[in-house]
């Protein structure tokens, strides 16, 4: 016969089999099954062992088993076969004997996962739910989620709706009946009766609310699939509503998508997903719909919009998650329906460019996902390392866009981590995008606490205050502070601080006792050398008036100051790359190569002004930021650079650089081919002496990096080259509706036409939603147009009525933003143009 014995360290848990055992193989001949306690089955043995290791945990905490003694009397029990069930991660990463058990496991192909086993997946869901045990299957290796049939999307206004709800049997019940939906079961029961419908939205009960989703294609991987979207969880009373809204919806969708949206198959009595490999690409929306609106019951002009309703009522912008184990957590445990920082769905164009293999470009307007595209695939980036680092499934979810072909296999045990640097040039939005990153770590590592987005942005006024924890040096950084999300004024005093001697030691005098090198430095050397930068501001106050007046006349401050820290200083010239300057007649010759105002003559003035400004500058001891740039590459050329290599870098708002600032990137990262991101649009160059084009940044790209990388690297093959995409190019915009994008676009026009080369050309932008056009308004002498806009009086709670906290005031420069502070206090954001670059508000 064959005899076969259930062993398990914890006298607890053989209680709990044999009880479910009971006598069911007592009467079985030639089939013994007997279940024992670890130090119960010391001396005997059987045919089959089944050894359960009980404990499942991310620390790797195994409680009995970390004896060697009953490890050993535990695996030695099998005459013929011994099965161990158990969490590989766990056991992986206790340190002791386990840790080389699933190893060697892993390399002979023996680590198998229950939730690919479709029989065991629906054991452990029936099980769970007889013991009510909902929220423990709410882990990363949940059956249930990583074995659904269909993918299910859950939108926002879903999750908003979910997270009012007070019952958590109630939130329990509306989870489970997703996980049905998921699993392929529909009901019999009629939707409601709500005449002239199509009934592609479906209406199904849970307890005295309904929820409404629809089946919908998506394309992945070469092939379409069906996929169920939720659109809301509603009372009776706006079922009807939200139905007829998607009707409107779905009368904009060709017949060929409603076809492939409607068709059904069926295995039993479950309905599964349909998947077609791509012939032809299937088309979503009519070109020829017209949207009725509602609210005066005529038809509006949309040649330009698919939707007419508020932006953030709009299901064409509306945000969707996909339902996973993590999303299943944050809905459970979601004290409100604010903000969070959860993976969420990604368009084919923003899909197509993350899983893009090679260093890319992407230019966009602003509110088209050029920050989104970088951050998710940071993310990925970060997920695939962590995974190939562990070798084993992670406690977490995998974020969207993640693509497990790219993971690299587990080194013989021994934990790395890449290597990723997130560079913008704005404080306010670093700190956004750093707090954004870490949400999306956190969440893929299994922690949904409530993460507020509201900005806190008051007290965010430079660099010193928010990265007062990272050194001021690229040696040995510490695993933690990476992924490094940092503003590029801190990227240049890492570099600074890498490099053996600093560029700012010829201007600290008595000050150099005051600091360590490579420490972030303190306030006090903060301050001191922003006094001896030249900014815009003080280029314009203190040096403009004393330049020779001849040479002044009929120029602009500005127009000089760009093109000294631009093109004189800022140039990136292949042949001689660290001189610091472009010559005289090497920038007067700019006038025949680049279109430009400036004609010959006009040159030979600013760089006469130019010689002036750089004779005072060096009398008073001062610099600007191209003095700095160009003495680190003279550095970094001359002494090597020292400090860790970075694997990847992205650049948002690359457009606030000079061509000599990002040729500085090249230093730290060597993965050429692969490892660069830059994203911006020319239209938001509002930075002080930048003057940016993207057809600039490609140029230097095959220069500065390739071309320096082949001479050094003679690995490549004779004559092969390394070539990189097209620029990507992110038009629809998901941001605000299409009475805002024909104004901006009516502006972008006009600079296309009179200043031509100030701009790159990009293809109009795109919007989903209906609106009228901004409005403009005009204060008489005597009034305050805040106060018109939100009322002098105050609240009981001292707000400014009708501020939240998705809204803020735009101010031109800071002095007007110091008056509106004056008048509002901090009962409301108010930010410079220049300081709110890349952010998002409702109002």
């Amino acid at each position: 016969g064959l005899s076969i014995g259930v062993v398990s360290p914890y006298k607890a848990q053989v209680d709990a089999i044999k009880s479910r055992l009971g006598e069911k193989y007592d009467t079985c001949d030639g089939f013994h099954v007997r279940v024992k306690s670890t130090d119960g089955f010391q001396g005997e043995e059987d045919d089959i062992i089944i050894l359960s290791t009980v404990r499942s945990n991310g620390r790797g905490v195994v409680g009995f088993l970390a004896d060697n003694r009953r490890t050993n009397v535990a695996l030695t029990r099998a005459r013929h076969c011994l099965w161990i069930v158990g969490n590989a991660h766990t056991l992986y990463k206790s340190g002791t004997e386990w840790t080389e058990l699933v190893a060697d496991a892993e390399r002979r192909k023996c680590v198998f996962s229950a939730t690919n086993d479709a029989t065991i997946c629906k054991l452990v869901l029936q099980v769970k739910q007889e013991l009510d045990e909902l929220d423990d299957l709410l882990n990363a290796d949940s059956a249930v989620f990583s074995n659904t049939r269909w993918k299910v999307i859950l939108s926002d206004e879903f999750r908003k709706s979910f997270t009012k709800l007070k019952s958590p049997q109630l939130r329990k019940e509306v989870l489970q009946k997703l996980i049905r939906l998921g699993d392929g079961w529909r009901t019999t029961v009629k939707n409601l009766d709500i005449p002239g419908v199509s009934h592609l939205a479906k209406v199904y009960k849970v307890w005295n609310l309904y929820l409404v989703w629809s089946t919908d294609v998506e394309k992945t991987e070469g092939r379409y699939f069906q996929i169920i979207r939720v659109w809301d969880l509603l009372s009776q009373q706006n079922v009807a509503r939200t139905v007829q809204r998607l009707e409107n919806l779905f009368s904009m969708y060709t017949d060929d998508y409603l076809d492939h949206c409607r068709r059904v198959q069926t295995q039993g009595k479950l309905e599964v997903p349909m998947v077609w490999h791509i012939e032809h690409d299937i088309i979503r929306y009519n070109k020829d719909y017209k949207v009725v609106a509602h609210e005066e019951h005529d038809v509006v002009d949309t040649s330009y919009a698919m939707e007419n309703s508020k932006v953030s009522e709009s299901f064409l912008l509306m945000k969707f998650y996909s339902l996973s184990s993590g999303m299943a957590k944050h809905l459970l445990t979601a004290t409100d329906g604010s903000e969070i920082d959860i993976p969420f769905e990604l368009t084919d164009e923003e899909q197509i460019i993350i899983q893009f293999p090679l260093t890319s470009f992407i230019l966009g307007r602003s509110g088209t996902g050029k920050t989104t595209v970088l951050t998710m695939k940071l993310i990925q980036k970060e997920q695939q390392s962590l995974i190939a680092s562990q070798g084993l499934h992670l406690d977490g979810d995998d974020l969207s866009g993640l693509d497990h072909k790219n993971i690299m296999p587990l080194k013989d045990g021994r934990e790395s981590f890449v290597k990723q640097v997130f560079i913008t040039v704005s404080p306010k939005l670093c700190s956004a995008i750093k707090n954004h990153i870490s949400g999306l770590k956190r969440f893929g590592t299994g922690d949904v606490s409530d993460q507020s987005s509201i900005l806190h942005m008051h007290d965010i006024m430079d660099d010193l205050e928010e990265f007062t924890e990272i050194p001021d040096n690229f040696c040995d950084l510490p695993h933690e502070h990476y992924p490094l999300t940092i503003t590029y004024r801190k990227f240049l005093m890492m570099l600074d601080g890498t490099c053996r001697t600093s560029f700012f030691d010829a201007f600290y005098g008595e000050m150099k006792t005051s600091f360590e090198r490579g420490h972030s430095r303190s306030h006090a050397v903060q301050t001191f050398i922003e006094l001896k930068e030249v900014t815009y501001e003080k280029f314009a106050t203190f040096y403009w008036p004393r330049f020779n007046a001849d040479l002044t006349k009929k120029f602009a401050a500005s127009t000089v100051f760009t093109e000294i820290i631009s093109h004189i200083k800022g140039a990136y010239q292949t042949s001689r790359p660290y001189v610091g300057k472009l010559g005289r007649e090497d920038y007067v010759m700019l006038s025949d190569k680049r279109f430009s105002s400036l004609n010959n003559e006009k040159r030979d003035r600013i760089y006469d002004i130019f010689l002036e400004y750089e004779s005072m500058k060096c009398t008073a001891k001062e610099f600007d930021l191209s003095d700095f740039v160009n003495s680190l590459h003279s550095s970094l050329v001359s002494e090597g650079y020292h400090g860790d290599m970075v694997d990847f870098v992205y650049i948002d708002e690359v457009q606030d650089l000079t061509m000599t600032q990002i040729a500085l990137l090249k230093y730290v990262c060597m993965n050429i081919k692969e490892g660069f991101l830059f994203a911006g649009d020319t239209a938001q160059t509002i930075a002080r002496g930048i003057d940016f084009r993207f057809e600039d940044i490609r140029s230097l790209f095959y220069t500065a990096f390739l071309a320096e990388t082949e001479a050094s690297n003679q690995g490549l093959k004779h004559g092969k080259k390394v070539h990189l995409s097209d620029m990507f190019q992110l038009s629809q915009n998901f941001r605000t509706h299409c009475g805002i994008l024909r104004m901006a676009q009516s502006i972008m026009s006009l600079l296309y036409f009179f200043f031509p080369s100030s701009v790159d050309k990009l293809n109009p932008e795109t919007g989903l939603v209906y609106g009228e056009a901004p409005v403009l308004l005009e204060s008489d002498n005597d009034e305050n147009a805040i106060m018109t806009i939100f009322g002098e009086s105050k609240t009981t709670h001292g707000n400014l009525r009708g501020f939240g906290a998705e809204q803020v005031i735009l101010v031109r420069d800071d002095a007007a933003k110091k008056q509106i502070i004056d008048l509002v206090g901090k009962q409301a954001l108010v930010l410079t143009i220049v300081e709110c670059k890349g952010l998002e508000f409702q109002v």
